[in-house]
């Protein structure tokens, strides 16, 4: 198949190179044509030019007697010199070109028109507003004609005979009684094309000699370039290969420990969702921020190494260990035991390690973990996590995940978060703090994200995470956009600083704020400063909403982003329709974008992605120095996190004496 591909391209691209050369030689032949041409029509009209100045001057003599008109000055006129002097100028010009005044009735027979000059002298009869004629009609030459009428000043010779000079009366019988503006004659200039063609076909034939020479050394250049295509393809082909094994392999496997990750882990609790019996534990260390804090990313690093050496160890019967994100393990098992068999053998192995001291770079140090465990569950993971998060909040070693475990604690969560958030509304406590976001490439904090907070009354700073999915479920969430839109936009009035507002789908479907919003622009004195982020996390039903919103805003100059970009499902696609201005990398991506591969290959796809669209990109979740410096490296253009600065209700801009 891929020999039939190259043959055509060889044979498609034959014949492209000779259609242009084809094409390229009439164009120049052609054009050589039109130069000959353009060039007799201008050698005619200054020969021209000459010889009338010559017979006005002549004439002028003979009329104010300067020249006596009498047989010694008689061969002077045109009539009789004209014959003589253009056989002598055709001979001793290169181009043979002859000069000569016919007529279609001369009286000298040497002034008689040819067949082409009295196709000039019956144009000018027919076309009485025209003065000159030029024709290529013959192949031999090209001819040219100035039309000679009678004048008031040919009279005197021609007009009555008695008034005639008696020199002429006594030469000519019939010479007399000429009207004026009667068309005697012409100036007749003829180029013959055999030596014009010499000159300019000679430079055709060598340009197109040069043409072909050129098209087929580059025909041949393309012909070995496919040939050698070829080598290179099956080349590049196994390197692909290798490199895909490769890819596949860092987006199922942690780099560090080389377990399966997270996604392998989802796919093979997916894969056995039929199975009579599944058992998960997610296995956290405690404290372990502590530990790289203390003994650096190193020590830290050679832990979790250690860690999952003795994990594996322990569970060689399971076969199945992963390595999530950050400090957690987990241990899935299709194996038909009970419950009961599953949480007694983690928790063996779990007292085991950590009944055991580990040793790194000359520290030792006992570590322990909190777990939680899920059996036969829809959802595994997600309830597994629940039961981990329990764990880890009550310091608990071991918690088993049951179906009231997690719903007493959301619904008092939920109404603890319900009645703050009425109270939020009714008391106007709903606040934005602002998030500076440091340019990367001036050094300079240029603009903020405005962040939803509940400060009460006694003056406590309430977390969205803590009102959000509450106020969306109460249908309250429109309540804290028109508050954030609303006192951000007062804020920013006086100050020259671009800032930023979250919007979810809610939002934008909802008719209500899309008026407020739109009211709001108006009202406000530069809206060139608003920055809409949407929240790409949500799922997007209908991209017609988002296009529509973003058209909408766009007339009032202002700038769209699109919010935790990289998520789970982002549709790149999608980007390519809607003119947004900024895309801001997810957290989850940025957060490990030093020590996971994984996540360094996926945002440095994104930075390509945006540059290569005229996008600007903006990483979220920066808390140190190496994650600042590596995205400065990798070239994205704005920087957000704490490491810059914490959202504050004032403007927090520390950090750019500190990049000073």
């Amino acid at each position: 198949m891929k020999s039939f591909l190259n043959d055509r391209i060889l044979k498609t691209v034959l014949v492209i190179f000779l259609i242009v050369t084809l094409l390229k030689i009439a164009y120049s032949y052609f054009e050589a044509k039109e130069r000959e041409y353009e060039f007799a029509k201008k050698e005619a009209q200054v020969l021209n030019s000459y010889a009338m100045e010559s017979r006005f001057y002549y004439q002028k003599l003979f009329l104010n007697g300067s020249l006596e008109l009498n047989e010694k000055t008689l061969p002077a006129l045109p009539a009789f010199s004209s014959p003589i002097i253009s056989e002598n100028f055709s001979k001793n010009n290169p181009l043979n070109i002859s000069v000569k005044t016919v007529s279609d009735r001369a009286r000298n027979a040497k002034n008689q028109a040819d067949k082409d000059e009295l196709k000039a002298i019956e144009f000018f009869k027919n076309n009485r507003s025209e003065s000159t004629y030029f024709s290529d009609e013959n192949g031999k030459l090209y001819q040219y004609a100035t039309v000679l009428k009678v004048e008031d000043a040919c009279l005197k010779c021609h007009g009555a005979k008695e008034a005639a000079p008696l020199h002429i009366q006594n030469l000519y019988e019939n010479a007399y009684d000429y009207k004026v503006d009667e068309i005697r004659g012409i100036i007749s200039i003829q180029i013959p094309t055999e030596n014009l063609n010499k000159y300019f076909y000679e430079n055709f034939f060598r340009s197109a000699l040069f043409d072909s020479a050129l098209f087929l050394l580059l025909f041949l250049s393309v012909l070995y370039l496919i040939r050698q295509s070829k080598k290179i393809s099956i080349a590049l082909e196994e390197k692909v290969a290798e490199k895909t094994k490769e890819l596949k392999d860092s987006f199922l496997y942690d780099r560090l420990t080389h377990l399966p990750n997270r996604l392998k882990l989802i796919e093979d609790i997916e894969q056995n969702s039929s199975a009579k019996s599944f058992h998960l534990a997610l296995i956290n260390i405690d404290a372990f921020k502590d530990i790289n804090d203390l003994y650096g990313y190193d020590v830290g690093d050679e832990i979790l190494v250690q860690v999952s050496k003795r994990v594996r160890d322990y569970c060689k019967e399971f076969n199945l260990v992963y390595k999530l994100p950050n400090d957690e393990f987990a241990i899935f098992t299709t194996m038909e035991i009970s419950d009961e068999e599953f949480f007694t053998t983690i928790k063996k192995m779990l007292n085991a390690i950590s009944e055991t001291k580990f040793d790194v770079s000359d520290q030792s140090m006992f570590i322990t973990f909190s777990c939680g465990i899920a059996s036969n569950q829809a959802s595994l993971l997600i309830k597994t996590n629940t039961a981990l998060q329990i764990a880890k909040k009550h310091s608990r070693n071991i918690v088993i995940y049951n179906d009231s475990l997690d719903a007493k604690e959301q619904i008092i969560k939920n109404m603890d978060a319900l009645l703050i958030l009425k109270n939020a509304i009714k008391y106007d406590q709903i606040t934005p703090y602002f998030q500076p976001i440091y340019n990367s490439r001036t050094k300079k904090i240029e603009k903020y994200e405005s962040l939803a907070r509940i400060v009460t009354k006694g003056g406590d700073v309430i977390a969205p995470f803590i009102f959000l999915d509450i106020a969306i479920k109460s249908k309250l969430y429109p309540e804290i956009t028109k508050a954030i839109i609303t006192k951000s936009f007062e804020f920013f009035r006086d100050k020259d600083l671009e800032f930023s507002i979250n919007l979810s789908i809610i939002d934008i479907q909802s008719k209500e704020i899309m008026r407020f919003i739109f009211n709001k622009l108006q009202g406000f004195n530069e809206p060139q400063k608003v920055v809409f982020e949407i929240l790409e996390t949500d799922r997007i039903e209908n991209y017609e909403e988002i296009k529509s919103f973003i058209k909408d805003v766009k007339k009032f100059g202002c700038k769209v982003a699109i919010d935790d970009f990289g998520s789970g499902y982002s549709n790149f696609s999608h980007i390519l329709e809607l003119n947004v201005d900024y895309l801001k990398i997810d957290a989850s991506l940025v957060k490990f974008v030093t020590t996971d591969e994984n996540s360094r290959v996926v945002v440095k796809t994104i930075i390509n992605f945006a540059s290569n669209l005229g996008l600007k990109t903006i990483a979220e979740f920066v808390e140190d120095k190496d994650s600042l410096v590596l995205l400065e490296k990798m070239g994205v253009d704005f920087i957000q996190g704490y490491y810059i600065g914490k959202p504050s209700s004032s403007l927090n801009r520390d950090f750019e004496s500190t990049a000073q």
